[in-house]
C-alpha cells in the first residue's frame, strides 16, 4: 500500500512555505557546541542519579519561543528482572535557544515504569512527542522485562519492546492511554518485529497518524504503520520493512514531509558503531539513499562527547528535524569513547539556502 500524505503541521514553527525535501537532502549538517560535558548540549548525570550512565533518544518539539525535549534516562539497578540491568526512565528539559538546557519537573523523571505486571513495569524507551490539539501525546517503548529468549525469536537476551501511548496537558504529568495496554504490539515469530516494535517517527494528516518505526526479530529494520486515532495501529506494507536504506541494518529513522516527498535521517552501521545517513521517497516505503552514502556527520573531533569508537554510538536516534528561521535543527544521542562510556545528547544544524 503506497502511503500519500498531504502537508506535515509542525516541522516549521514559522508558519512559512515548508522546506523540500530536496534541499534538506543537501544541507551540510555541522554540529554546534553545547555547554554541557564534550561540547554536548545535555549530559548524562553523576553517580546515583537516575541518568547516571546516559541521556539519550530525544524528541524535541518548538512552539517559537520554548523548546521543549523529552529524553530516556538510564541507570544501574540491581533488579536482576530488568534486562541489561539498566533501568530506563523519561525526562524532561526545556530551552530557549535549543543549546542551554534546564531539566524541568525540579530534575526527576517525568514518566517512571508501571507497577508490577504492567508493559511498561520494567522501563521505558524512546519516546516520541507530538503536540495534538491542547496536548502532548507520548508514544514510546515499552519494556515488561521479556527477551528474546521468552519468545522464542532472536537472541535470548535482547529485551522485548512494545509501544504505548501517554497524554500530557504541560507535558510533565502524563497519564497511559489504552489502559496502559500497547498500541501497538510486536508480531508473531517469522515478522519484522517479532521482538522489538520501538524507537518510532509519527506525522499527522488530519486524523490520520503515520508512523515509521524501529522493528527487531534478530536483524534491526525500518517498518510502517498507520492509525486514524494513534491508538489503534495496521502494519503497512503487509509488515515488511521499507526498502532501499543502505546497509544490512537500520533503525532510529526520523522522517519530514514536504507535501511531495520524504526525507529521512536513520542509523545505520559505520565501522561498528551506529551513525546517521539519510534517505529520500516518494511514497514512504521505497527509499534512495542521499548524500552520497556517507554519514550526515563526519568524525567527532577530539574530546567531542561522541568519540565512539568501535561498538560505541556515533550518532544515534536523531529527532524530528525543526525548521527555525534560517536553519534545519537535529537533537540526537552519543557516546563518549572513555570508560564509563557514558551518552549524552548533542545538536546538529545547517543553514537554508
Amino acid at each position: 500500500m503506497t502511503i500519500i500524505l498531504s502537508l506535515l503541521i509542525a516541522h516549521s514553527v514559522t508558519g512559512a512555505e515548508p522546506i523540500s525535501a530536496d534541499t534538506l537532502m543537501h544541507l551540510p549538517f555541522q554540529r554546534v557546541a553545547g555547554k554541557s560535558y564534550g561540547d554536548s548540549v545535555l549530559a548524562a548525570g553523576r553517580q546515583g542519579d537516575w541518568h547516571a550512565l546516559y541521556v539519550s533518544t530525544p524528541t524535541v518539539i518548538y512552539d517559537g519561543a520554548l523548546y521543549r525535549m523529552w529524553f530516556v534516562g538510564g541507570a544501574p539497578t540491581k533488579d536482576v528482572t530488568v534486562p541489561y540491568g539498566v533501568i530506563e526512565v523519561i525526562g524532561m528539559a526545556t530551552s530557549r535557544d535549543g543549546i542551554e538546557w534546564k531539566m524541568a519537573n525540579g530534575g526527576q523523571p517525568v514518566l517512571a515504569p508501571g507497577p508490577r505486571g504492567s508493559a511498561d513495569a520494567k522501563g521505558l524507551a524512546h519516546p516520541f512527542v507530538m503536540q495534538v490539539g491542547k496536548q502532548f501525546w507520548m508514544w514510546y517503548g515499552a519494556t515488561d522485562g521479556k527477551t528474546g529468549g521468552d519468545v522464542g525469536v532472536g537472541p535470548r537476551h535482547v529485551r522485548v519492546e512494545r509501544i504505548c501511548l501517554a497524554t500530557s496537558v504541560d507535558g510533565v504529568q502524563w497519564e497511559r492511554e489504552n489502559d496502559g495496554q500497547p498500541v501497538l504490539d510486536i508480531g508473531p515469530p517469522g515478522t519484522a518485529d517479532s521482538v522489538q516494535a520501538t524507537g518510532m517517527h509519527i506525522i499527522r494528516r488530519g486524523d490520520e497518524f503515520v508512523m515509521w518505526y524501529g522493528a527487531y526479530n534478530g536483524r534491526h529494520t525500518v517498518t510502517v504503520a498507520t492509525s486514524p486515532d494513534g491508538i489503534h495501529w495496521t502494519k503497512e506494507n503487509e509488515g515488511n520493512p521499507v526498502t532501499g536504506l543502505e546497509g544490512n541494518q537500520q533503525l532510529g529513522p526520523s522522517v519530514y514531509f514536504d507535501g511531495d516527498r520524504y526525507f529521512m535521517l536513520y542509523n545505520k552501521d559505520l565501522h561498528g558503531s551506529w551513525a546517521t545517513f539519510s534517505a529520500t521517497s516518494d511514497d514512504g516505503l521505497h527509499w534512495t539513499s542521499a548524500n552520497s552514502g556517507q554519514p550526515i556527520l563526519g568524525p567527532p573531533p577530539p574530546g567531542n562527547f561522541g568519540s565512539a569508537g568501535q561498538g560505541r554510538n556515533h550518532s544515534v536516534h536523531p529527532s524530528r528535524i525543526l525548521i527555525t528561521g534560517n536553519k534545519a535543527r537535529v537533537w540526537y544521542g552519543g557516546e563518549d569513547g572513555s570508560p564509563p562510556h557514558q551518552a549524552h545528547i548533542g545538536l546538529m544544524e545547517a543553514e537554508l539556502p
